[in-house]
């Protein structure tokens, strides 16, 4: 029996990063009044996914900047990571070698080091302050900690820097495409899977009584922690190969829920 429901947010259920289709949500409040619980995943911040819940007015566990926090319906916080200093240190660095716009992530508010007029082409979307520091460097890992780095550009080019920041930085990150424009860039063992594990050992459940949806290579991890994993049908095809099952949105999957016919065997 499943008993909690885990959804990405941007691509997933969030349309062009603001809108939510209305049969996604009636869906979600009625798994909710059926007595299923509901998460939401994201790269986004913990402020950001409260927005959205309080947007559709439901109360959600929180896994946020791709698992490095997590946080439960009452708003308790279950878990939290950072990058150490020095090896994000080394990571500014080497994105102010790009072209491309380097944006930090503190636990409530976006950082940038000097405005562009990039970042401000990208604020509209963010749910979150955006704050210029120029002393960033200084203040990084003392009163300024930070769990995930996103580098925006087209996707093409973020597509040939990912095997370049690999090579650099070997098993000490992860990094993905995480949007039509984002690269992201987190430290080795952060992952919205080692989010959704902590979250379902404080709940107790088991892996076989969640299900979880994605579209994008940071759900991968989320994919792999349980049979019951749904790619949606849009994404990459990488992505949907990752998954047991493919579906055209968040309601379709929640109907199947809510009907008992889940299943984790490949569709």
């Amino acid at each position: 029996m499943i008993k909690l429901i885990i959804s990405d947010l941007d691509g997933t259920l969030l349309h062009d990063h603001s809108t939510i289709h209305d049969a996604d949500v009636a869906a979600l409040r009625q798994a909710q009044e059926s007595g299923v619980a509901v998460a939401f995943a994201s790269g986004r911040m913990y402020p950001e996914i409260q927005e959205v819940a309080r947007s559709i007015k439901l109360q959600v566990h929180a896994i946020s900047q791709n698992g490095a926090y997590a946080h439960l319906a009452d708003g308790r916080q279950i878990k939290a990571d950072y990058f150490p200093r020095e090896l994000q240190l080394e990571i500014i660095r080497h994105g102010r070698s790009t072209p491309y716009q380097m944006l930090l992530c503190a636990p409530d508010y976006y950082i940038i080091e000097e405005d562009t007029a990039h970042a401000r082409l990208l604020e509209p979307r963010l749910k979150a302050p955006l704050k210029i520091i120029p002393d960033l460097t200084e203040r990084l890992g003392r009163d300024i900690l930070s769990s995930k780095m996103s580098f925006f550009s087209e996707v093409e080019a973020l597509r040939e820097y990912l095997p370049l920041v690999k090579q650099q930085f070997g098993d000490a990150i992860d990094a993905y495409i995480a949007d039509i424009d984002c690269l992201d860039i987190m430290p080795s063992g952060i992952s919205k899977g080692v989010g959704a594990h902590a979250l379902l050992e404080e709940l107790g459940l088991t892996v076989d009584e969640v299900v979880c949806i994605g579209d994008s290579f940071n759900d991968l991890p989320l994919f792999a922690i349980t049979p019951n994993s749904y790619a949606i049908a849009s994404s990459h095809p990488d992505v949907q190969a990752r998954a047991t099952h493919t579906t055209p949105s968040v309601a379709a999957v929640v109907e199947q829920v809510l009907a008992g016919t889940v299943s984790g065997h490949r569709s």
